[in-house]
């Protein structure tokens, strides 16, 4: 069993090969102390671990923005189009269809 992974007072980021070492360590980190943990490579922030409150308030919070925008959209009368439809235009660069 390896030494729990501990984080200087401004430690932040961790290289890749050091989260590869200490996962559990860090997601105990991270449970624990609430703090983020950057991943590096090559010195440029390439991943985060969250805390679990954390990104489920950030889905929360992107999902009650486009639930609010499509409620806009709704309210307004704007023309509409099935997702698989919006995807096809999207793809194919016909978004003015």
């Amino acid at each position: 069993m390896t030494a729990a992974y501990e984080l200087g007072d401004d430690a932040t980021e961790v290289p890749v090969s050091d989260v590869r070492e200490h996962l559990a360590d860090l997601l105990d980190l991270v449970d624990r102390t609430g703090r983020r943990v950057y991943v590096t490579k090559r010195g440029r922030r390439v991943g985060a671990l969250v805390p679990v409150a954390d990104a489920e308030r950030s889905e929360a919070e992107e999902d009650a923005y486009w639930g609010a925008r499509a409620a806009r959209v709704m309210e307004s009368g704007e023309p509409t189009v099935p997702w698989d439809e919006a995807l096809r235009r999207l793809e194919t660069g016909a978004v003015d269809e």
